[in-house]
C-alpha cells in the first residue's frame, strides 16, 4: 500500500472524532475503578480496541451508504459531508466492503477473548455496540434516514460508551454514577449532532434522507440544539450542586461558561439567513464543548488533584 493510499484511508476513518469516545471509554472504566476498586488494565486495552473497530466500520459503512447524498454534497468540511474518499474515487466501494468484514471479525474475536477472560455480558456490550452503531445507516433500518440518527449518536457517545467501559470491569448495571454522568454528555452530542445536519440539508433532502434538519428545517433543528445545550448545562448545575465529583464538580463552571457562549452562537445562527456560510464556528465549539464533560470526570476519577 502507497503512502497516498494510506493517507486515504486514514481520511475515511475520519480519527478526529475518535479521541471523545476513548476519553468516554476511559470514563467508565475509571469508574469502575474508583467505585468498584476493580479495574483490569488488559481488559480495558482490548475492550478499547473493539470499541475502535465498532466505530472504525460504524464510520466507512456510513460512507458506503451515504455515498449519494456525499456526492451531490457542495457544503462538504472536515465535519459534514464525509471524508470525500469515495466520492473522489480514493477508496474503492469494493474496499470498504473488504474493511467492514475485517472491522467486523476482529469485534468477533475480540468479543470471543473478553468473555473468556470475563463472562458473556463482553460479548452482549460489544453486540449492542454494533447494532446501534451500523444500524445509523445500514438498511433497512436507516436510522439517520428516519429522523432517529441524531438520538442515535447521542446515546452511542455518550450513555453506551460510558456504560460499557464501566460493564467491561464490573458487571453492576445498577450503580447510578456512569448513568449520571453520561447526562450532560449525551445532551451535548446530541445538541452538536443535530447542528451537523444543517450542511448537508439540500444533499440529504434530493436522496430522502431524513435527518432532524431535514424534518424540522433549520429554525426548529437550532431551537431544538437550543434545547439540548441548555439542558447540558442544567444537567451539569445539577452534579455540581449534588456534589457527584466532589470539589472538582465545580470545574463544570467552566463547561457551563461555554455551554452560554454556545447558547450565543446558536442564537445568531437562528437569526441569521446564510445558516451555511456561520455553521462552522458553530461545528467547532460544540465539538469542543463536549470534550469538558468526558475530561471534567477523568480528572476526578483519576485523582489527578
Amino acid at each position: 500500500m502507497n503512502k497516498e493510499k494510506i493517507i486515504s484511508w486514514l481520511k475515511i476513518i475520519r480519527l478526529q472524532f475518535y479521541p471523545m469516545t476513548f476519553l468516554a471509554y476511559t470514563v467508565g472504566a475509571m469508574s469502575s475503578l474508583k467505585i468498584l476498586a476493580k479495574f483490569d488494565l488488559t481488559v480495558y486495552l482490548l475492550g478499547y480496541l473493539a470499541m475502535f473497530f465498532i466505530e472504525f466500520v460504524t464510520v466507512i459503512s456510513n460512507e458506503y451508504f451515504d455515498y449519494e447524498t456525499d456526492s451531490i454534497n457542495r457544503n462538504y468540511s472536515q465535519f459534514t459531508g464525509g471524508s470525500r474518499m469515495l466520492v473522489e474515487g480514493k477508496i474503492l466501494l469494493n474496499d470498504v466492503q473488504k474493511a467492514t468484514i475485517f472491522g467486523l471479525v476482529m469485534v468477533f474475536i475480540l468479543g470471543i477473548i473478553l468473555t473468556y477472560m470475563t463472562n458473556i455480558y463482553s460479548f452482549i456490550v460489544l453486540l449492542i455496540g454494533l447494532i446501534l452503531g451500523l444500524s445509523y445507516t445500514l438498511p433497512p433500518i436507516k436510522l439517520s434516514y428516519r429522523g432517529l440518527g441524531e438520538l442515535d449518536v447521542g446515546v452511542t457517545h455518550s450513555f453506551y460508551i460510558v456504560i460499557a467501559g464501566f460493564l467491561l470491569q464490573s458487571q453492576r448495571i445498577d450503580l447510578t454514577f456512569p448513568w449520571l454522568i453520561s447526562i450532560p454528555l449525551f445532551f451535548s452530542v446530541f445538541g452538536a449532532i443535530i447542528l451537523a445536519g444543517f450542511p448537508d440539508l439540500s444533499a440529504d433532502q434530493k436522496v430522502g434522507k431524513r435527518t432532524l434538519t431535514v424534518i424540522l428545517g433549520k429554525k426548529r433543528a437550532t431551537i431544538l440544539s437550543i434545547i439540548s445545550i441548555s439542558l447540558s448545562i442544567i444537567s451539569s448545575i445539577i452534579i455540581v450542586i449534588l456534589g457527584i465529583l466532589g470539589s472538582l464538580g465545580m470545574l463544570f463552571i467552566v463547561a457551563i461558561a461555554q455551554g452560554i457562549i454556545l447558547l450565543y452562537l446558536l442564537s445568531v445562527l437562528f437569526r441569521s439567513d446564510s445558516i451555511e456560510g456561520q455553521i462552522n464556528m458553530q461545528l467547532q465549539f460544540s465539538l469542543a464543548y463536549i470534550m469538558w464533560f468526558t475530561l471534567i470526570p477523568l480528572v476526578y476519577l483519576m485523582d489527578i488533584f
